[in-house]
């Protein structure tokens, strides 16, 4: 089956031993294509929405996955028993309502793996999952639709990070791709066009985007720095 650049990616960050739940999972696309690809992976697959589970069922009825992924009606981690799962995928939800999910500490005892893609706050997303517990193991920028998103994954365990590491991903940060470099360009342009309309009594906002715009700066001209040194 044929599923979108971002899901398509997000499937790379689960194995094929994984207890996964996969918390809105819409129309249950990605859940189906894992289980595809995955002989032995079986998945829970949960939202919110009747009408998102409704369609999910179809699909899966579609392609005969009923044995290998079970429908769950519900909000977050509320409808599973923690030791059906020990890793969680959340995908397309903002900061706020994933930061809720995974509060539920009763529920968060036993998980080892957390890959989250979030549409919101990226920066506060990771303060947030390593304060659970959890260090960075593998972080990806995806284009889908012109929009570049950022899938992070998080194992149980614990590692010092920068300022700079918890903004940009430190995973991210070592790799740095073409994407890096055209996402991070607009946001250089962005906080610029930002910093030349905040008045000049908002003293703490104009030395955050200056703050900002000397690290994107900064991580944006090492690319330059090296290919001057190759060329």
């Amino acid at each position: 089956m044929k599923i979108s650049s971002r899901l398509k990616e997000l499937s790379t960050f689960i194995d094929e031993e994984d207890k996964l739940i996969d918390i809105g999972c819409d129309h249950a696309l990605l859940d189906i294509y894992l289980c595809d690809q995955y002989k032995n992976l079986n998945v829970i697959a949960s939202d919110i929405h009747e009408g998102a589970l409704k369609n999910a069922k179809n699909n899966i009825n579609k392609f005969k996955m009923t044995n290998r992924i079970s429908l769950r009606l519900g909000d977050g981690l509320s409808i599973v028993n923690k030791e059906e799962y020990d890793t969680i995928l959340i995908a397309g939800m903002g900061f706020n309502t994933i930061k809720r999910i995974l509060s539920n500490e009763s529920k968060m005892v036993d998980v080892k793996k957390i890959v989250i893609q979030s549409n919101t706050d990226v920066v506060k997303l990771r303060k947030f999952v390593i304060k659970l517990g959890y260090k960075i193991t593998r972080e990806l920028l995806v284009k889908d639709n012109e929009i570049i998103y950022t899938i992070i994954e998080f194992k149980k365990g614990f590692e010092k990070y920068s300022y700079d590491e918890i903004y940009f991903g430190p995973r991210i940060l070592e790799n740095k791709d073409d994407l890096f470099y055209e996402y991070y360009s607009k946001k250089l342009l962005k906080y610029e066009n930002l910093l030349l309309q905040i008045p000049k009594y908002e003293i703490k906002s104009k030395l955050h985007h200056k703050h900002l715009i000397r690290i994107i700066r900064k991580a944006l001209t090492t690319k330059k720095v090296i290919d001057d040194k190759e060329n």
